[in-house]
C-alpha cells in the first residue's frame, strides 16, 4: 500500500536530482495510486518541512478560484475529477494580467508551474476535484497575489485552511 511516508521519500530523491521533472514523477506515481487520506473531500497539509509543502486539495463542483500565483514552483496532479486552468500573463510595465492559455487536467494527469505562474484553476464536473500539489515553499504561509477578473488588478491572496475548503481572503 502506497503511504505518505512513500511519496515523501520519493520527494526528498527527487529534490536531490535538482530536476522539477523528477518531482513530476513523483506526483505522478502518487496520483496513480489511490489519495493518500481516508477523507478525501477536505483540504489537508500532509507535510510541510522547509523546501517542500504537500498538500491534499478538494475542490467541488463548480468553484473556481481568482487568477493567483504561488511565487514557488508547483507540482499539481489530478486523482479525480476535472481541473480546467487558465494561465495568464502581466501586461508589461504594469501589475495587471491578460489571459494566456489554458490547459485540462483529468485522473493522473500532472502540471509543473515555474515560480512566475499565474493561474485561475475551475472545477467543471459534478463530482469533486481530488488532487495532491506540491510546492517549493508552504503557499499558505507566504505573500501571494490574486487578481480581480472585472479589472485584472491585483490584490493580496491569502489562503486558510478551514477544515472543508479554502478560502481567499481579501
Amino acid at each position: 500500500m502506497y503511504t505518505i511516508d512513500d511519496l515523501i521519500r520519493e520527494l526528498h530523491e527527487a529534490r536531490k536530482s535538482g530536476e522539477l521533472s523528477a518531482v513530476q514523477e513523483a506526483v505522478r506515481h502518487a496520483v496513480a495510486e489511490k489519495p493518500l487520506v481516508a477523507d478525501v473531500g477536505r483540504m489537508q497539509v500532509l507535510h510541510d518541512e522547509p523546501g517542500l509543502m504537500v498538500l491534499h486539495t478538494a475542490v467541488a463542483c463548480g468553484i473556481a478560484s481568482p487568477p493567483h500565483d504561488h511565487r514557488t514552483w508547483a507540482v499539481i496532479g489530478v486523482y479525480n475529477g476535472q481541473e480546467d486552468n487558465t494561465f495568464y500573463r502581466l501586461v508589461p510595465d504594469t501589475r495587471a494580467i491578460e489571459a494566456a492559455g489554458g490547459r485540462s487536467l483529468q485522473e493522473r494527469d500532472v502540471l509543473t508551474l515555474g515560480p512566475d505562474a499565474i493561474h485561475k484553476i475551475s472545477n467543471p464536473r459534478r463530482e469533486a476535484l481530488v488532487a495532491l500539489h506540491v510546492y517549493g515553499l508552504n503557499v499558505l504561509k507566504i505573500d501571494r497575489s490574486a487578481w480581480d477578473l472585472a479589472t485584472m488588478r491585483e490584490r493580496p491572496f491569502v489562503v486558510k485552511l478551514d477544515g472543508l475548503r479554502a478560502s481567499g481572503d481579501r
